[in-house]
């Protein structure tokens, strides 16, 4: 063989790896952004649950401070004021 073919057969080689490198890293690529994107969710579901938590406790530490009363009624509003946010989301 010559030297010509063999740079032929080289770059026809080394062509088809670059090929197949190149798709490999565009589907990395795909399936990063697809799990950022996902993570990205995640992240803004548990920050509106954690503020609908605060507001949750917050308005039962309000029930509790206003309404005195016994130990039963403390815990009922305090289970009632996540059943009405529940509630009025749903609504929506």
């Amino acid at each position: 063989m010559d030297a010509f073919a063999k740079m032929d057969i080289f770059f026809l080689v080394t062509t088809a790896a670059v090929v197949v490198f190149v798709v490999f890293v565009g589907a990395l690529l795909y399936y990063v952004i697809r799990t950022a994107r996902d993570v990205s969710e995640v992240v803004r579901t548990v920050k509106k649950e954690s503020e609908r938590f605060v507001r949750g406790t917050s308005a039962a530490r309000w029930q509790m401070v206003q309404g005195g009363g016994g130990m039963v009624q403390k815990v009922i509003a305090f289970v009632q004021s996540f059943a009405s946010a529940r509630k009025k989301k749903s609504e929506k």
